[in-house]
């Protein structure tokens, strides 16, 4: 994994046999990020993505070893607890044509990753629903300036 930032941009390589989760994780530690959108797309072979059950309050995972094309990924960087929290969704192309994806668990590249992460002035912190949905919310409650 490398890096270049440009002001309040980041433009992130993630290497063949890299987990991109991970490798976010490190940049978002390295660089003190807050508070971030991160979009990116890359070619992967072995991934674990779930789909959110609100009324069990638990995830379906899927796990995937082929070569897909990894064809968008979406999410957010803020804090839970003062500690980075990323949460991303992604899509995978298969070699049929057909599309795969949900919340992100866990991916290894294989080809590349081109991630792009903005970073945004200010912090937000999550905490966890325990009512309705059992997922951590934005908590616009522990925001900071």
């Amino acid at each position: 994994m490398d890096y270049r930032r440009f002001g309040d941009h980041l433009v992130v390589r993630i290497d063949r046999g890299d987990e991109i989760i991970t490798a976010l994780t490190e940049v978002a530690d390295l660089e003190k990020i807050k508070l971030a959108s991160v979009q990116g797309i890359g070619a992967c072979d072995r991934v674990k993505f779930s789909l959110y059950n609100v009324e069990e309050q638990s995830y379906s995972p899927t796990e995937l070893h082929e070569e897909l094309e990894l064809t968008s990924l979406n999410g957010n960087i803020s804090l839970m607890d003062g500690q980075h929290y990323g949460h991303y969704h992604a899509t995978f192309g298969r070699s049929d044509g057909s599309v795969v994806g949900g919340h992100l668990n866990e991916a290894f590249v294989s080809g590349t990753g081109e991630i792009f992460i903005q970073i945004i002035a200010g912090e937000v912190e999550r905490s966890k629903d325990e009512v309705e949905t059992g997922l951590n919310l934005f908590d616009f409650n522990k925001y900071h300036d």
